[in-house]
């Protein structure tokens, strides 16, 4: 999984998996969801971040490690 920050677009880009992107879907004007040939999310994308998320509260809660590589 990787979360990335782009401020010169204030774009939120998640990717939950590394598969390939066969559908795109916009929720909002703000929020796209990308599916993988299964039909499950394997990205998001908030756009204008700034204005839809408190980044200050920023939590990660319980996430499960399976490794850790340098």
């Amino acid at each position: 999984m990787k979360i990335q920050y782009f401020p010169d677009t204030d774009t939120l880009a998640i990717e939950l998996t590394s598969k390939p992107i066969i559908s795109t879907e916009a929720i909002t004007d703000d929020l796209i969801l990308d599916y993988d040939a299964a039909g499950k999310i394997v990205a998001i994308t908030l756009d204008n971040c700034s204005k839809n998320v408190d980044a200050i509260d920023l939590q990660t809660l319980d996430l499960p490690i399976l490794s850790l590589s340098a």
